[in-house]
């Protein structure tokens, strides 16, 4: 989505610029009047200084752990039947993240001057858009403690399956660190000490030898040029991959590798069953639903299917349909939403898809690691191999000249 920047004039008087992220300029001007600020001036961004901007530019980060238990003590509040003001009121003393009691200080502020609690919440882009979501079901339906559990529950699992992708990759990275180090060491530190002896030789050295030389004299001799070199690839890196093209052929290319992109599309699958079934059980219409998930997921190519989707239910099709004509989805989803749309069991057949999927990402998970492992220490042998071959060959060449 395209990035804003605003100059807006603040109900206190004061005169302020923010940026923001918008489906467009119309849909912005209309949020923000809605919050009471006089739009002064409006200016869209180019992608990819939005982007470059965002490497400097602090944000405010909401630490989930955190946030889920703040919602398990605003649940309990709530239900012991103290008004929602106080419950944050009480809740904002415990923080001690300055930003996030800072957001639930302004949350507390409007609910007090009029706001729903949803709205309260949705005007934050701290917060997951979903969470405010959940909100709204809950006040429409008068049980606000209940789809704060259940988006508690939701988040746990959600995270759970985060944390295992990640620990999953931990040990393959701490080898390629170590690997990365190794081959340092021998270039900028090892190598050098040869070097004059090989000199001695008088001898034209291998090839191999003169290639690991040249690098060697690069990295010491250009350091800074090296890594100067290395920063603007990463920093372009990220900065492209921040543009809707690079975010784009980035999924593309992560949803075509061997098993990587099968978890990849798994964890979109299990999220987007699960947050369709928590909005769903929430008394949320099917289509607000989808547009909710669309957002939620995360990854353009699904967000793009899954708003395709809801255009067809509006349409008048039925989401099972819908969802097989996309091709992104797996059959089992596809005829288990068929079984809950017929039976009126929508909620718990996508939590049974998600469950399945889930257990099918835990074994995908073993089986990358139990392929990543040898595969990186292979590539560790042969990498270090060829630098102590660069360095020996030369000296078992002397030596056998010298037998003959």
């Amino acid at each position: 989505m395209p990035d804003f920047r605003c100059r807006l004039a603040a109900p206190s008087g004061e005169i302020v610029s923010r940026d923001y992220t918008a489906l467009d300029a119309a849909d912005l001007r209309n949020e923000l009047e809605r919050q009471d600020f006089l739009v002064l001036e409006m200016q869209r961004r180019s992608a990819v200084l939005s982007a470059f901007s965002d490497l400097f530019r602090r944000r405010k980060k909401l630490n989930m752990n955190e946030f889920l238990y703040f919602n398990q003590e605003f649940a309990a509040l709530v239900r012991a039947g103290l008004p929602i003001v106080e419950c944050l009121g009480m809740l904002c003393e415990r923080r001690k993240n300055p930003d996030f009691r800072a957001a639930l200080e302004n949350v507390r502020e409007r609910v007090r001057s009029g706001d729903s609690l949803s709205d309260a919440f949705g005007a934050h882009a701290m917060f997951p858009p979903l969470y405010a979501s959940t909100l709204a079901s809950g006040e429409r339906s008068g049980e606000i403690a209940n789809v704060l559990t259940r988006y508690v529950s939701y988040m746990k699992i959600i995270l759970n399956v985060r944390g295992k992708v990640r620990a999953a990759l931990t040990y393959p990275a701490i080898l390629v660190t170590m690997a990365i180090g190794l081959v340092i060491l021998l270039l900028t530190y090892v190598l050098p000490k040869f070097e004059g002896l090989f000199h001695d030789f008088g001898a034209e050295l291998p090839l191999v030898t003169r290639i690991v030389i040249g690098v060697s004299a690069t990295l010491r001799g250009h350091w800074l040029l090296v890594l100067a070199g290395v920063v603007t690839l990463v920093a372009g890196t990220m900065i492209w991959r921040r543009t809707p093209m690079g975010r784009r052929m980035i999924e593309r290319a992560v949803y075509r590798l061997p098993i990587v992109g099968s978890i990849a599309h798994k964890f979109v699958v299990t999220r987007f069953a699960r947050t369709l079934s928590t909005l769903i059980a929430g008394g949320i219409p099917l289509v607000n639903c989808l547009e909710i998930v669309s957002q939620a997921v995360g990854v353009g190519i699904f967000r793009d299917a899954i708003s395709g989707v809801a255009l067809k239910i509006r349409e008048g099709a039925a989401l099972w349909s819908a969802t097989e004509e996309t091709g992104l989805f797996p059959d089992i989803l596809v005829e288990m939403v068929k079984v809950g749309e017929s039976s009126g069991s929508l909620p718990e057949m996508l939590e049974h898809v998600a469950d399945f999927t889930d257990q099918e990402i835990e074994r995908d998970l073993q089986t990358m690691v139990s392929l990543i492992e040898p595969i990186v220490l292979v590539a560790m042998a042969l990498i270090i191999g060829f630098l102590l071959l660069a360095i020996y060959y030369p000296l078992l060449m002397v030596y056998a000249n010298a037998q003959i």
